[in-house]
């Protein structure tokens, strides 16, 4: 069935958050309207019919003017406030909108809401009207450890002015396709054709300290060509008591290749009917979706997290005991996207088959090349005592071959060294990092056995140095094969048919 829709986007606000905070300025909402509608131009290659009421109604009586056009209104952005979710008009704008949407092509295109949730001030999510409750939508502020939080504005030369248009340009272009997606479903039925899996990424919901990162991880994915779910306009139920909201998140994982998530000090917050926060659901729904299918799963923290939270504790405690999963820490937020881009790529590629079984098993020797003389009696004994087959680590070739040919490594070995002696420690720190990424590139199960072995000239660092990631080996001395003892033992519990 064919509707005619007249308008593009109706913007529905409490009038006092239009109102200026000084003389010169202009209202949040009147300069939201304005670019909005300037941007949407640019991005459509037409001007968009973008309404408001301009009218303060303070007691007026609900009139039908404004109801009465909804049936012929594409889109419902709603800018949420504590003024909004008090006022009797805003929330029945939100409702009878969500009845007219209902008798045309529905309130959603698949699982996108025609209405934009658009946070101007934080709210407590119970508040919300109850046809939005469940959206994530587009926080246009941020919040510190103390629970203060700072507007975004969009004047030159202001504090969050970056964060304000970054934010903006998201709501931008959700609006311009959705547009579009709501255009095709009002003349015909056509669906769009759904992303292939290594097209599509999970990035978790994340706690409120770092929706920046992931707001930025999101527009990265989204420029380089990737779907991203769940979008802004999609929701999650969070809140609904028919405890769907696991069902929710595993049928999207079910639909992609490669799951995010960003973990912080903070817990997160928990759903009805929950024992466990929205960020460890998301987690254990994907670990679980990894072990059944061919899902990444990718955990990023960043560094210096002081956790008060038990239950944060707990839960990262966790995360590092179980395998499966790669881990990234201490690592720039821009070092983790090409972390991402690197996973993506090779997720693309045909999967390789690993070395036939039966045979030996794989120990990949990692070490410097000035230490190159110096593995040489652990090369021996790993090949000749425990009867290993033994890789090792690549000088020759050019930077991309030797990163290649490292991964590939590190992808089908049964067990992995690092050998360090005479490299300093940003070396070191740069190869656990390697491990610790390891689980994410493997097709095959996870590794038997990781070590450190340290040898060679003693030093504060080499005699400090200590991690639960790896069995840590310090011998100083000639070399014995007694030190090894315990990795061999590790190498014991094979069960996929090596020697």
């Amino acid at each position: 069935m064919k509707f005619n829709f007249e308008k593009d986007i109706f913007i529905s606000y409490a009038h006092l958050d239009n109102e200026a905070l000084t003389k010169d300025q202009e209202g949040w909402i009147a300069q939201f309207h304005y670019a909005l509608e300037r941007r949407l131009a640019q991005l459509l290659s037409e001007k968009p019919d973008i309404w408001r009421d301009p009218r303060l109604r303070g007691n007026e009586y609900f009139g039908d003017e404004i109801i009465d056009q909804f049936p012929k209104v594409k889109i419902l952005l709603s800018v949420l406030s504590p003024r909004y979710v008090k006022s009797e008009w805003c929330v029945r704008e939100v409702r009878k909108f969500t009845e007219a949407a209902a008798q045309n092509i529905g309130v959603r295109i698949g699982n996108k809401s025609r209405i934009f949730k658009v946070i101007k001030t934080p709210v407590p999510l119970e508040e919300h009207p109850d046809e939005i409750r469940d959206l994530l939508g587009y926080p246009f502020y941020t919040e510190d450890d103390t629970g203060r939080f700072r507007e975004f504005n969009p004047e030159k030369g202001t504090h969050y002015f970056q964060n304000y248009w970054d934010k903006f340009e998201d709501v931008a272009q959700d609006l311009c396709d959705l547009i579009m997606e709501v255009a095709k479903a009002g003349t015909s039925a056509v669906e769009q054709p759904e992303p292939a899996p290594e097209q599509t990424v999970y990035l978790a919901e994340a706690s409120s300290d770092l929706l920046e990162q992931r707001d930025s991880i999101r527009r990265n994915l989204q420029e380089q060509g990737y779907t991203v779910f769940p979008e802004p306009v999609k929701a999650l139920p969070f809140f609904l008591k028919d405890g769907n909201f696991r069902d929710e998140v595993t049928e999207y994982l079910k639909r992609c290749r490669l799951s995010i998530h960003l973990i912080s000090s903070r817990y997160g917050l928990v759903p009805e009917d929950e024992q466990s926060s929205t960020i460890e659901i998301q987690y254990d729904e994907a670990l679980a979706q990894s072990k059944k299918e061919s899902l990444t799963c990718l955990i990023w923290m960043p560094s210096n997290m002081q956790i008060q939270d038990e239950r944060q504790q707990k839960f990262i405690e966790k995360l590092r005991n179980d395998s499966g999963v790669q881990i990234v820490e201490k690592t720039q937020l821009e070092d983790l996207k090409t972390i991402i881009k690197d996973i993506l790529e090779k997720l693309k590629k045909p999967t390789e088959e690993p070395p036939p079984e039966g045979g030996p098993l794989r120990v990949y020797l990692i070490y410097d090349k000035e230490d190159k003389n110096a593995i040489k009696p652990l090369d021996d004994y790993l090949y000749d005592d425990l009867e290993l087959e033994v890789m090792k680590s690549s000088f020759d070739g050019t930077p991309e071959e030797l990163r290649e040919t490292h991964q590939k490594r590190l992808q089908f070995c049964d067990a992995a060294i690092i050998y360090y002696d005479h490299a300093n420690e940003l070396w070191l720190d740069a190869k656990m990092d390697d491990l610790r990424k390891a689980s994410g590139l493997r097709t095959t199960n996870p590794m038997l056995a990781k070590a450190v072995y340290i040898s060679g000239k003693k030093t504060e660092h080499k005699e400090d140095f200590r991690t639960r990631e790896a069995l840590v080996i310090k011998h100083f001395e000639t070399f014995s094969g007694d030190v090894l003892t315990k990795f061999a033992a590790q190498l014991q519990s094979d069960e996929r048919g090596g020697k």
